[in-house]
C-alpha cells in the first residue's frame, strides 16, 4: 500500500462526501419549494386567485422526506471496497449511490447488479473482476486497503475484513455490508419471488441475511414492493430496537419493523391465560376449531322453513314469487362452494334469491326490475327470516361469545378435534382478551371476510421464526397473502413452550409450502471457543441442526465458582470493563431482577433476563448460574421441558469476543465436556 494511492483513495471519499451533501442540498431544495407550494395552496384566496397544484406539491413534498433521511451524512464510510474489470472500468462499492455533478457514479451501490462481482469474484471463478480492493475506516476515516490481484490467482486472508467483524460493539446492530460473504450474499439476492427458509446456527449473520435482503429487494424492486411495503416480523421490542438502525444505514427507511404481538393486536390484550390453555389457544387444531365455529352456522333449506310443498313465497307490492326447495337447495350449495368466506357467501345467497325472483318478475312483467327492486326484495320478511334461519349474519365478537360461553355450541364446534378437557380450557373474558384470544379472533375474522388488501405485504422478513406458534404463524400468512418470506431462525434456539421443531411444518403455517431450504453453519461473529462450549449443549435440545463451526480462533472464555454470587457477578463485570465494548449480564429472569440494584449505575453494562436474550450481542458476556437458567418456569409459572436449557443455549451465544460463566452451584451436566 503506497501512500500516494491511499491519499488518492481518501480524496476520493472527500469528494464523494461533498457529492453527497449536494445531492442533499438539491433534494432540499425541491422539497422547500414544493412544501412552500403546498403551504400557499392551502391559505384563503382571493376572487380569482390562481391555486397552485395542491396535490403534486403535497406529493413531491412527501417524496423528498425518504430520501433527505437517506442523504444524511451519519459519519460513516461511504464505500469499503473497489473492484478493477477486465475491460478497464473501476467502481467503488458503498451503502449508496453518489453521483458526481456529471452524473458520473463515484460510488455504486452495493445492491446493484454489478455489486455482486465484488461479493462473489474469486481467484477461481473471477467474473471478471481483475483486483479487488477493501478498505479500511476509523469512525468514518479511510485508514488503510487490501487488495487482490484475482487474475494472479491471489486470495488474501483480510485483516480488515477481520478487523471489521471483530470490532467492539458499541450500540445497537450495525449492517455487515462491507463483510457481507458470498454465501450470504446469494442468499440475499434471491428474487422477489423467492420464499426463503435460512436456518442458521448462532453467528452466521442470518439476521443481517434478512435485513439486507429487505435492502436489497427494495432497491431492485422498486416499483412492486413499495406500493406493497416490506414488513420485519421480530419476537420483541427489545430485540427490534436493537436492529433499528439497519436498514436506514442501507438507504432504507420506509419498512415497517412490528412484533408478532404488535401485528395482530395482541400486545394491547389485557387478560392472561394458564399455561395450560395458551398451548391449546396457539395449537393448529384451533383454526378448524374456528373454521367450525362460523361456517357450522350455516342451516338447511329445510331450516329456513321451506318444503317441497310450500317453497319459499315472497310478498312484493301486490306480488307473490315462490321460489322452490331444489333451487334454494342449489343456491346453497353454490354459495359455500364458490365463496371464501362467510359474508361473501351470504350475500351471494341473497343475490341468488333475488335472481330467482328476477326471472318470475321478467317471465310475468317483460320486464327487468332495477337494483332498487332487488334490495327491496332482500328486505322483505320471508327473505329476511329465511337467511337468518339458514345464513344468519355473523360478527367476530358473536362467534367468540358462543364459543367461550356456550358449552353445546363448543362441544359442537370442537368435537374430534380436541379433546372435552381441552375444550374446556377455550373459555376468556371478551371484555379482557388474552394475546392468544386475539389471535384466535384474528382466525375467526379471516372466515368472516377477506382482509383489505392493502393491509397485505410485498415482502415480509421472520426472524426468529421457530419460535413462533401455529396460530401466530397463520396470522402473519394471512399478512402475507401472495406475497414472499424470508423466514430466518435456529431451532435449536427455540424457547417458547411451542417452539417448531421443523421448518417444513413452520413454512406450511406461514402459507409457502414452496420455499427453498438453506443451512448456515459457519460463524463469523462468536469465537470457536464459545462456540465449542454451546455446541457441548446442542446434542441435548432435541433437534436436528447441524453444530455451528467459527472462522474466529480469537476469543476468551472463563469459568467463575463462587460462594457469593453477587460478588463474583460485581468481580466479573469490573473486569470485563476493562476492555472495550458492551458488556451483557445474562440470568434466569428472577435472577436477573434480583442483581438490578447490583448493576444499577453501570455505564456499558446492560442487564437481560435470558428469556429476552434472543438476537441481541455483546463483546463481553456474563452468564449467571446456567442451572438457574436451565430450571427457571416458563411464562405463566409452568416449566416446560427443554426450553430452559435452550435459554442457557442462548445466553452461551451472545459473546462476539469474551464469555465469562459466574456460578455458585454445579454446572448443567450438558456443559460438561
Amino acid at each position: 500500500m503506497s501512500e500516494t494511492e491511499l491519499q488518492a483513495e481518501i480524496d476520493h471519499h472527500e469528494r464523494a462526501r461533498a457529492a453527497m451533501a449536494a445531492m442533499r442540498e438539491l433534494t432540499e431544495g425541491i422539497h422547500n419549494i414544493y412544501s412552500g407550494d403546498f403551504d400557499e395552496s392551502t391559505r384563503n384566496l382571493g376572487l380569482g386567485d390562481v391555486r397552485s397544484d395542491h396535490l403534486f406539491g403535497w406529493a413531491m413534498a412527501n417524496y423528498t422526506v425518504p430520501r433527505l433521511a437517506d442523504l444524511t451524512d451519519r459519519g460513516i464510510a461511504l464505500f469499503f471496497g473497489r473492484i478493477w474489470m477486465d475491460d478497464g472500468e473501476d467502481f467503488h462499492i458503498g451503502r449508496r449511490h453518489i453521483l458526481d455533478g456529471n452524473r458520473d457514479p463515484l460510488v455504486l451501490d452495493w445492491r446493484a447488479p454489478l455489486s455482486e462481482q465484488y461479493y462473489r469474484a474469486s481467484a477461481h471463478d473471477r467474473r471478471d473482476v481483475a483486483k479487488r480492493r477493501r478498505f479500511g475506516f476509523n469512525n468514518g476515516t479511510l485508514t488503510g486497503f487490501e487488495d487482490e490481484n484475482l487474475v494472479f490467482g491471489e486470495e488474501v486472508a483480510s485483516d480488515i475484513l477481520t478487523a471489521e467483524i471483530e470490532r467492539p460493539r458499541t450500540g445497537p446492530m450495525r449492517d455487515i455490508v462491507a463483510t457481507i460473504q458470498p454465501e450470504q450474499d446469494e442468499l440475499i439476492r434471491r428474487d422477489a419471488t423467492t420464499n426463503l427458509c435460512v436456518q442458521g446456527a448462532p453467528g452466521t449473520g442470518k439476521t443481517a441475511v434478512g435485513l439486507h435482503r429487505a435492502a436489497w429487494l427494495l432497491y431492485n424492486y422498486t416499483d412492486k414492493l413499495n406500493k406493497s411495503g416490506v414488513l420485519v416480523v421480530g419476537p420483541n421490542e427489545g430485540f427490534l430496537n436493537y436492529i433499528a438502525g439497519v436498514l436506514p444505514t442501507l438507504g432504507e427507511t420506509s419498512v415497517w419493523q412490528v412484533t408478532v404481538q404488535q401485528l395482530t393486536g395482541a400486545h394491547t390484550a389485557t387478560g392472561t391465560d394458564t399455561h395450560e390453555a395458551a398451548l391449546v389457544k396457539h395449537d393448529e387444531r384451533i383454526a378448524l376449531v374456528c373454521e367450525r365455529a362460523v361456517w357450522g352456522h350455516i342451516g338447511t333449506a329445510l331450516d329456513g322453513g321451506v318444503t317441497a310443498d310450500e317453497g319459499l313465497l315472497i310478498a312484493d307490492a301486490g306480488w307473490r314469487w315462490r321460489l322452490g326447495l331444489g333451487f334454494l337447495e342449489e343456491a346453497l350449495a353454490n354459495a359455500r362452494k364458490h365463496t371464501r368466506t362467510y359474508t361473501a357467501g351470504r350475500k351471494a345467497l341473497e343475490d341468488a334469491i333475488v335472481q330467482g325472483v328476477r326471472r318470475q318478475a321478467e317471465i310475468r312483467s317483460g320486464h327487468s326490475p332495477d337494483a332498487k327492486w332487488g334490495t327491496r326484495i332482500k328486505r322483505t320478511p320471508a327473505v329476511r327470516q329465511f337467511m337468518d334461519a339458514v345464513w344468519p349474519g355473523l360478527n367476530a365478537k358473536t362467534v367468540m361469545k358462543k364459543l367461550y360461553t356456550d358449552a353445546a355450541f363448543r362441544a359442537d364446534a370442537t368435537r374430534g378435534i380436541l379433546s372435552e378437557d381441552e375444550a374446556a380450557l377455550l373459555t376468556g373474558k371478551l371484555a379482557k382478551p388474552s394475546a392468544a384470544d386475539l389471535l384466535i379472533v384474528d382466525e375467526v375474522e379471516s372466515h368472516l371476510k377477506l382482509r383489505d388488501p392493502s393491509a397485505s405485504f410485498g415482502h415480509i422478513v421472520i426472524d426468529e421464526a421457530q419460535d413462533l406458534s401455529p396460530m401466530q404463524c397463520r396470522a402473519i400468512a394471512r399478512r402475507s397473502g401472495k406475497g414472499s418470506v424470508t423466514v430466518l431462525g435456529d431451532l435449536a434456539q427455540g424457547t417458547t413452550p411451542w417452539a417448531a421443531s421443523s421448518w417444513t411444518d413452520q413454512m406450511r403455517h406461514l402459507g409457502k409450502d414452496q420455499a427453498e431450504h438453506t443451512e448456515l453453519t459457519t460463524g463469523f461473529r462468536v469465537p470457536a471457543v464459545i462456540i465449542e462450549l454451546a455446541n457441548r449443549v446442542l446434542p441435548h435440545l432435541g433437534v436436528g441442526v447441524a453444530p455451528a463451526r467459527s472462522i474466529r480462533s480469537d476469543g476468551s472464555l472463563d469459568h467463575v465458582r463462587t460462594a457469593d454470587l453477587e460478588a463474583g457477578v460485581r468481580e466479573a463485570v469490573a473486569k470485563a470493563l476493562q476492555e472495550e465494548g458492551l458488556v451483557g449480564v445474562i440470568a434466569a429472569d428472577a435472577r436477573a431482577e434480583a442483581l438490578r440494584p447490583v448493576l444499577e449505575g453501570a455505564e456499558r453494562v446492560e442487564l437481560v433476563a435470558a428469556s429476552l436474550a434472543k438476537g441481541l450481542e455483546y463483546d463481553h458476556v456474563v452468564v449467571v448460574e446456567p442451572v438457574e437458567i436451565v430450571e427457571a418456569p416458563a411464562t405463566g409459572g409452568a416449566t416446560v421441558e427443554g426450553v430452559g436449557l435452550r435459554h442457557l443455549y442462548v445466553a452461551l451465544t451472545r459473546a462476539v469476543s469474551r464469555l465469562t460463566v459466574v456460578h455458585a452451584r454445579d454446572l448443567p451436566p450438558q456443559m460438561a465436556s
